[in-house]
């Protein structure tokens, strides 16, 4: 593995183990057996450290949601494919998502990688609600009742308030979403 990569890696965990505050250069380059010299190279500051792990774990949530999003055939399949991939990842990249229930950087949404992702979730959903079966709603609504319960079930879980895994809660998570986003009427 490259050097970038373990530090990456490293500062993921400390970052999400003790906070971006408490989190040291130091620890984060011993931890990935790295030299100080190497570590500067790659990033000048313990900011844009940061940004880049909140990017990076910011990118492989959105490849998973979307590709359970995107194989789906119907407007419901999304939606429920959508809350169990978000639980699945949380579970499965407990420190990722850590790090991503904490403060983003600035910039990040601006993204030209994240404007993509917007754009291409939209235009899935704009598509169902132009065949009448989910609500047509603004993205950020749309965001917040589709994923606003497994995101804080995900945060509660993260913080060892919840002993539930979240994928054990996912089918009804999901069903919740659905029931919410639905045009009535349609199943």
């Amino acid at each position: 593995m490259k050097i970038r990569d373990r530090l990456l890696l490293a500062a993921e965990r400390q970052f999400a183990e003790h906070g971006v505050l408490d989190a040291t250069l130091n620890d984060i380059r011993a931890a990935a057996e790295a030299s100080v010299g190497a570590l500067y190279h790659h990033f000048p500051d313990k900011a844009d450290l940061y940004r880049q792990v909140w990017v990076n774990a910011l990118t492989d949530y959105q490849q998973h949601f979307w590709n359970a999003v995107a194989d789906s055939d119907t407007a419901r399949g999304g939606v429920v494919a959508g809350v169990h991939a978000h639980l699945g990842w949380v579970q499965e990249n407990q420190y990722r998502a850590t790090v991503l229930t904490a403060a983003r950087p600035p910039g990040v949404r601006a993204s030209e990688r994240n404007q993509e992702f917007i754009t291409a979730v939209r235009r899935w959903w704009r598509t169902h609600a132009g065949y009448g079966t989910v609500r047509d709603l603004e993205l950020d609504l749309v965001y917040a009742l589709w994923l606003g319960a497994a995101q804080e079930y995900s945060r509660q879980w993260l913080g060892g308030n919840i002993r539930t895994a979240p994928t054990d809660v996912a089918a009804e998570l999901a069903a919740a979403a659905w029931a919410t986003l639905r045009v009535d009427g349609t199943e």
